[in-house]
């Protein structure tokens, strides 16, 4: 089975969802789903969708490292972790500040589109 229908089914079955509920959902069939995800001919709206429904980035369905979930202890590849494979946080302290420092990032942004004449 392709690797990313794998994810897919193990992030489904952590968060207590079947891939026939996720095809209902995305008003296809479980065939239709399946074979738009193996033949990599799936269209974008629809893996957005599923990142959106599971709460995971999208980009998480392509990671390169062999990543599998704890269901008892964490979400996989959850929305809020702000890392990439070589600086993972170590604790929720620094998972925190990466948080403020996007805030403070953001509301610089803000301020000089909001100061623009």
């Amino acid at each position: 089975m392709d690797k990313l229908i794998l994810k897919i089914k193990e992030i489904l079955k952590a968060e207590n969802y079947t891939f026939a509920q996720l095809a209902s959902y995305l008003n296809l069939t479980e065939q239709e789903l399946s074979d738009g995800l193996i033949n990599k001919t799936l269209e974008l709206r629809y893996l957005e969708d599923i990142s959106k429904t599971l709460k995971v980035p999208l980009y998480s369905f392509f990671r390169s490292t062999d990543y599998t979930a704890d269901a008892k202890h964490e979400k996989p590849f959850y929305i809020n972790k702000l890392w990439d494979d070589e600086n993972t946080p170590q604790s929720l302290e620094e998972e925190i500040d990466l948080l403020k420092k996007a805030i403070a990032h953001k509301e610089n942004e803000l301020n000089k589109k909001n100061t623009k004449p």
